[in-house]
C-alpha cells in the first residue's frame, strides 16, 4: 500500500470501524517509540498534539477527505461526578508565542462532511483518549471511570451533552458547551508547531503508513462471519 498527493484513496469515509483499531494502535506504537527515542520520561502523555497532527495527516493521505489538527480545550469525564477542564486562559491563549507555551490544552482531528445537502456533519477523532487516566492523576483528580476507551471516533453529535454537574466545574462563559470546544488562537498554535517541525511529522507519517499497510491487508483478508444464508439456515 502507498498513498501519495495523487493517488485513489485507500480508505473510504468514514473509515470502516474495523480498521479504527488498527489506525489507533499504530500511531500510539509509532508515537511512543518516537519518545522513546527522544528520552521523554512520561513517553507520549502529553504530547496530544503529536497525535492529532500525525494522525490527521494519516487519514487525510489514506482518504483523500480533509482531516485536521485542532486544538482547544477539552472536558474529561473521571467518573464519580469528577471531571477535569483543560482549558488554557484567555490571556494565555492570546500571548503565546508557541504551543509549549500553554498549558492545560488539548489537540485532536476534525473532519467536516457536508455530502448531505444543509446538513453538514463533523467528525471527530482523538487518539490520546487512553491518556486520560494519567491527565487526571497528574492533575490530582481521582479516575474511576471504567471501560475508558484508548481513543475518541465520533460524529459530534454522538458525544452528547455536558451533564449539568459538570457544567459547574468548567468555569466558563461559553454559550455552548461541550466536551471539546475549539479555540483559534490554540489551532494557530498548533498548526506553527506543526509547520516548525514538518519534517519530523513528515517521518512519523510515513512511518505509519507504512506500518499500516501490512496491518490493513491482514484485517481486509481475514474470512467474514458466515450469514444465516450461507448457513444455509436462512
Amino acid at each position: 500500500m502507498q498513498a501519495t498527493s495523487s493517488s485513489a484513496p485507500v480508505l473510504p469515509v468514514p473509515v470502516p470501524p474495523v480498521l479504527r483499531s488498527l489506525i489507533d494502535q499504530t500511531i500510539n506504537a509509532i508515537l511512543e517509540e518516537a519518545a522513546s527515542s527522544s528520552g521523554l520520561e512520561a513517553g507520549p502523555i502529553g504530547r496530544c498534539g503529536d497525535y492529532a497532527i500525525v494522525g490527521a495527516r494519516v487519514l487525510t493521505l489514506l482518504t483523500r477527505h480533509p482531516y485536521v489538527a485542532v486544538s482547544g480545550g477539552e472536558l474529561i469525564d473521571c467518573g464519580s461526578g469528577r471531571y477535569v477542564v483543560l482549558n488554557p486562559s484567555r490571556a494565555a491563549r492570546r500571548t503565546a508565542r508557541k504551543l509549549s507555551e500553554l498549558r492545560e490544552y488539548h489537540c485532536w482531528i476534525q473532519s467536516l462532511h457536508d455530502d448531505a445537502p444543509n446538513r453538514p456533519r463533523v467528525e471527530i477523532v482523538d487518539f490520546t483518549a487512553r491518556h486520560d487516566q494519567q491527565v487526571a492523576n497528574l492533575l490530582g483528580v481521582p479516575f474511576t471511570r471504567t471501560g475508558a476507551p484508548s481513543y475518541l471516533w465520533e460524529w459530534e453529535e454522538a458525544l452528547g451533552d455536558v451533564p449539568d454537574d459538570a457544567r459547574a466545574q468548567m468555569n466558563t462563559t461559553r454559550k455552548k458547551l461541550g466536551w471539546l470546544w475549539e479555540d483559534a488562537n490554540c489551532t494557530r498554535l498548533l498548526h506553527k508547531y506543526e509547520k516548525d517541525y514538518d519534517a519530523l511529522f513528515g517521518r512519523l507519517t510515513a512511518l505509519t503508513i507504512l506500518r499500516l499497510a501490512d496491518s490493513f491487508q491482514t484485517a481486509l483478508a481475514a474470512p467474514k462471519p458466515a450469514t444465516l444464508s450461507e448457513t444455509g439456515i436462512g
